[in-house]
């Protein structure tokens, strides 16, 4: 499954739970979100090590990160229906 990187700023709705982040060569999930007046503590985990550290929301953008948006169901759905197309077609070419 293909995921699109933006290259957007971080917002607060990109540091709530269960969120994806990347640097361009990791990827990282939003575990939990801790707010108190105007600091955001963001707790991430590496998804490739399961290592889970707390920062603060401005070093998440010192480091570099930016939200992950994964495809919408409809540009899957058509992306699975061009395939099962091309494959109706070659399997129909081979039996006829």
């Amino acid at each position: 499954m293909p995921l699109f990187v933006r290259r957007a700023r971080l917002r607060p709705r990109d540091l709530v739970p269960d969120r994806y982040l990347t640097d361009g060569r990791r990827l990282f999930r939003v575990v939990s979100r801790f707010v108190n007046d105007d600091s955001v503590l963001v707790v991430i985990e590496d998804s490739l090590t399961l290592d889970a550290a707390a920062y603060a929301a401005v070093e998440l953008v010192a480091m570099g990160l930016r939200p992950v948006r994964m495809p919408q169901m409809t540009e899957l759905a058509g992306a699975d229906a061009g395939r099962a197309t091309r494959g109706s077609v070659a399997s129909a070419a081979s039996s006829g």
